[in-house]
């Protein structure tokens, strides 16, 4: 079996990775994991060869030659690690999340694996000046007071403005002397070459350069060189970038010159974090650099070291800000949708996948988990419930509905499970409940043996949705199940969010393939029998409160002097908290090797579940009588008093007192015990009383609100 951390498509990743930017140790380990993963040494050249300034024909192959595959290599897994980090996403990975109240949200609007390279055609002959014009006009109104730099300086081997350049001309003037002489140098001054040229983002006020003097803050940068142009601007037109403009920097950037049009800088300050968080999510990495409204940037009509700045595309993508975050948020909302439309329509409940609708526990496409201690044969219970499913069957009492279902063993051996699977057969067998037969079995027990490979379900999802969907489409399989889930939940059973993430990939898995799925959990160390059926598993609540179908299966405790009438048998009682369907009484069970069977005799009625507080249970009951006789009490009271008031008498302590014993069938109530019912040491009374013209009056507080 393959690995699961294998990346087959390594040679896609590495487009995101860049070796000019790469120390010699990192560069080495791209080789060294692109060595491991099988490829070949040519990939690994031809990578490197990006970084013209260092490669060295040659060296590759001696480094090569000389890579290892002892247990300290480098793997292909660190290759994919440093292309995720720079925005790489894997093919085959699932874009799905879980949604966490504190979470953000996820802003995925394109998978970058499938994005095609855009290509450049530039076409005819190059205009600068025209270039220039155009560049100007689709930025700044004539009026406008433009920021450019011309003059340059080399600091580390790059050329960078030698200063703030020039910052009081308007576009119109510029614009005009272009139109005269068609020159770019008569238009903006002369430049080095060798350097190139640039022009401020956004409107000036004329009085200098900073973020403080931008007059408009209208447009924003996005240029990212970690990754090849072609791949840069097939990024830029999926996400619909609202460019006013996209320039060749003539390196290896382009600039992306992003309509923003914020009324402020505070706002300016949030939409470029917003831009750039979705830049970043979908594999285009923005230069954190370029967030300043100021900022210089790469002007079209000059040459660099050769090569043109020039310009790419005009207006692409949405029309402005607003339309494009509009469509960002409705294209990441991938809930469904609201209705109010279907009130008429016909309900098409799913069919139970377990039982019937008049005593069903499970629909198909809901979620089940069968609980229990460990080693009590929660394993022997599922596969004897995918053997039902298989052949169309009975699971403990209740017919299942026949369908291929998928089992996903994460802990037993494989020969082992396969003796299972014969051994819980043949007691089917034993037993005539074979539903359609063994060739059933056969062909629909799917089985994929994963112990020693198992990570988290949020990585295997993608893996087993895509083995699923081979063998057939949407709703081929009844369910899978998974078994058991301590093995791929992340580690942490009481983190409430991690947990929450994991049963959104339950979800995921449900959805995508259309069918039910079923897993196991463990309960909690300790006294099982001291809590209810669904708090008895182990971690946070979310477990309890995501599952359709909670099925516990729990240990009774039988005296040792009624042990022979079990025959060895365990005794276990079956309790199912249900979402769908009604809640069956709880069911006894008898644990005969391999299979679980129901306790048809009812010898087992009489046992309770192991570390039940008996003597809590009589507690908890004398407290509830105790309450009810309270609310008796209240009843007589009011009753009385409501009596004294079609009389036309005052409520006296007397007068109540006399109607209460009339109606009283539990005997006589005393003075002492209507006095003390009603002083605030009752605080389940809500009678009072209070002293007028020289009686005891009683009154309901609740009803004339007097304290």
């Amino acid at each position: 079996m393959a690995r699961i951390d294998d990346h087959s498509d390594l040679i896609e990743a590495l487009r995101y990775i860049d070796p000019a930017k790469l120390g010699y140790d990192d560069w080495l380990a791209v080789g060294m994991g692109l060595h491991d993963s099988g490829l070949a040494l040519e990939t690994w050249e031809d990578w490197s060869r990006r970084d013209a300034a260092r490669f060295v024909e040659g060296e590759c192959a001696r480094k090569w030659a000389g890579f290892g595959d002892g247990d300290g290599r480098v793997t292909s897994g660190t290759v994919a690690k440093m292309a995720r980090d720079r925005g790489w996403v894997p093919a085959a990975e699932d874009r799905g999340f879980a949604f966490e109240w504190d979470g953000e949200i996820d802003f995925s609007l394109v998978n970058p694996a499938w994005v095609e390279d855009a290509d450049f055609d530039y076409g005819e002959e190059w205009d600068a000046a025209g270039d220039l014009k155009r560049y100007i006009e689709a930025l700044f109104d004539p009026e406008d007071t433009v920021g450019y730099a011309v003059e340059s300086t080399q600091r580390d081997g790059r050329y960078v403005p030698a200063n703030s350049g020039v910052y009081t001309r308007t576009a119109g003037e510029i614009l005009d002397v272009l139109s005269r002489t068609g020159d770019v140098r008569a238009a903006l001054g002369d430049y080095d070459e060798h350097a190139g040229a640039w022009f401020r983002l956004n409107p000036l006020d004329g009085r200098g350069v900073k973020n403080a003097n931008v007059a408009d803050f209208r447009y924003a940068l996005v240029e990212s060189d970690s990754i090849p142009k072609e791949r840069q601007l097939a990024l830029i037109r999926a996400i619909e970038l609202p460019c006013a403009m996209v320039v060749d920097s003539g390196n290896k950037s382009l600039h992306a010159i992003v309509r923003v049009d914020a009324p402020n800088r505070d706002e300016y300050r949030k939409r470029v974090d917003q831009l750039y968080k979705v830049c970043r999510e979908n594999g285009l990495e923005p230069d954190a650099q370029n967030r300043n409204p100021s900022r210089l940037t790469r002007v079209a009509g000059v040459v660099r070291n050769g090569e043109q700045q020039r310009i790419v595309s005009g207006p692409c993508g949405k029309a402005s800000w607003s339309e494009w975050w509009e469509w960002v948020q409705e294209t990441t909302d991938d809930l469904p949708d609201d209705t109010n439309s279907d009130w008429d329509e016909p309900i098409s409940l799913a069919p139970p996948l377990i039982g019937t609708e008049a005593d069903g526990v499970l629909r198909c496409g809901q979620k089940m988990v069968i609980a229990g201690p460990s080693k009590a044969g929660k394993s022997f219970a599922l596969i004897d419930l995918a053997e039902a499913i298989a052949c169309g069957g009975s699971w403990l009492g209740w017919e299942c509905r026949k369908g291929p279902v998928y089992y996903v063993n994460l802990e037993i051996a494989d020969e082992s499970f396969r003796n299972r699977q014969h051994v819980v057969w043949d007691d089917r067998q034993a037993h005539c409940d074979t539903g359609d037969g063994i060739e059933s079995v056969k062909e629909n027990f799917v089985r994929l043996d994963l112990r020693g490979h198992a990570a988290e379900l949020s990585k295997l999802v993608p893996c087993i949705t895509r083995r699923m969907l081979k063998r057939g489409d949407r709703g081929h399989f009844r369910a899978i199940i998974i078994d058991p889930i301590y093995k791929v939940n992340g580690g942490d059973e009481n983190d409430a969010k991690a947990i929450s993430a994991f049963t959104n990939q339950l979800d995921v898995l449900a959805r995508n393939l259309g069918c039910a799925v079923i897993y196991a959990h463990h309960f909690v160390k300790g006294a099982a029998g001291a809590r209810s059926s669904m708090d008895r598993m182990s971690g946070s609540g979310v477990f309890a409160r995501d599952a359709d179908a909670i099925v516990s299966l729990s240990p009774l405790y039988v005296p040792e002097n009624m042990r022979d009438r079990l025959a060895g048998a365990g005794a276990w009682r079956l309790e199912a908290t249900l979402r769908e369907f009604r809640e069956p009484d709880p069911v006894n069970l008898l644990f005969k090797f391999p299979r679980f069977y129901r306790d048809e005799t009812g010898f087992l009625a009489r046992f309770e579940v192991e570390g039940r507080d008996q003597f809590a249970e009589i507690n908890d009951a004398k407290k509830r009588q105790a309450s009810r006789d309270q609310e008796d009490k209240v009843a007589w009271m009011r009753s009385a008093i409501e009596e004294c008031a079609r009389d036309g008498v005052p409520a006296t302590r007397e007068a109540v007192l006399e109607r209460m014993c009339q109606g009283c069938d539990d005997g006589d109530v005393t003075d002492t015990m209507l006095k003390n019912w009603t002083t605030g040491k009752a605080k389940w009374s809500p009678i009072r009383c209070k002293m007028e013209g020289g009686d005891w009056v009683l009154y309901d507080k609740m009803t004339i609100g007097l304290k």
